[in-house]
């Protein structure tokens, strides 16, 4: 059997394209008028459902648009309050920290001019204390030089025994240890 829509050496009349439709239409019209009902049945069922998917699908994103948009939103308000926080934390530390400083500081001066004038009046106790040790020692050995010479002319002249001079060295011996200078 040769195809119907084919045209036997380019005869392409009007009647011949419509005999062939007629004879289309006879053999398969009924099949192909229910075919296309039900392509055009299916085709309108698909365009519902793509449709009602498009819709779907674009409510859905614009849901998840909006989370997304409020749960950014959300973070970067949280975000920029802990950074607030925490540029206010380190200004307060660091207004901590030189009021530390500037108290220490104060502090050290004050103690340097202290230790200052403690090291002076030390300086001065200890200068004084010096003349008045140089001067006792002085006042001591005079005394003692002066009694060792008394002791000697009075032995030159007196000429004494052993017992006499050991009396007399015990006697100074004495007042040496009692601290008497004469």
């Amino acid at each position: 059997m040769t195809d119907p829509r084919s045209v036997p050496n380019g005869a392409d009349s009007p009647t011949d394209t419509g005999n062939v439709d007629k004879i289309r239409d006879i053999l398969f019209g009924t099949q192909m008028r229910d075919y296309d009902r039900r392509f055009a049945a299916t085709e309108e069922r698909l365009q519902r459902e793509a449709t009602h998917l498009r819709e779907d699908l674009g409510r859905r994103m614009l849901a998840t648009e909006q989370y997304l948009r409020s749960e950014i939103e959300t973070l970067t308000t949280a975000l920029k309050a802990e950074e607030r926080d925490r540029v206010q934390g380190v200004r307060e530390a660091l207004d901590s920290i030189a009021a530390l400083n500037r108290d220490l500081v104060g502090r050290l001066g004050a103690l340097t001019d202290q230790t200052q004038q403690q090291q002076r009046e030390l300086r001065g106790l200890l200068q004084e204390l010096q003349r008045t040790l140089g001067d006792e020692m002085a006042r001591r050995h005079a005394e003692v030089s002066e009694a060792l010479r008394r002791e000697a002319a009075d032995l030159r002249h007196a000429k004494a025994d052993r017992a006499t001079m050991a009396a007399m060295f015990a006697e100074f011996a004495e007042r040496l240890a009692a601290g008497d200078p004469r």
